[in-house]
């Protein structure tokens, strides 16, 4: 496998996990938005960052959630960037030399 389809497969893989981030995100804040607690542009922020604001909120949904999420963490979008990033990185690499 060249470094190129390597760095391809890291990206694929890391635009997987951010998919993955933000339906998980999306689950948990959804239902935070219909119970009026948040507004999305209020709750965007919480998709990369957590803040007291967004741990309030979570703790104040006592809703039910889809596969019985009880939490969003950030570290899972963070991750998926940086796989994303690594990949392009190498695979560009290899197109540069």
């Amino acid at each position: 496998m060249s470094r190129n389809h390597v760095g391809i497969a890291v990206s694929v893989l890391g635009l997987l996990v951010l998919l993955l981030a933000v339906a998980w995100w999306w689950v948990v804040y959804s239902q935070v938005i219909s119970n009026d607690y948040m507004s999305y542009p209020q709750a965007m922020p919480c998709l990369f960052a957590s803040s007291d604001r967004c741990s309030l909120a979570q703790v104040l949904c006592r809703s039910n959630h889809f596969l019985g999420i009880k939490g969003y963490s950030v570290e899972l979008v963070w991750a998926g960037l940086c796989l994303t990033c690594v990949g392009l990185f190498v695979a560009d690499s290899r197109s540069r030399a």
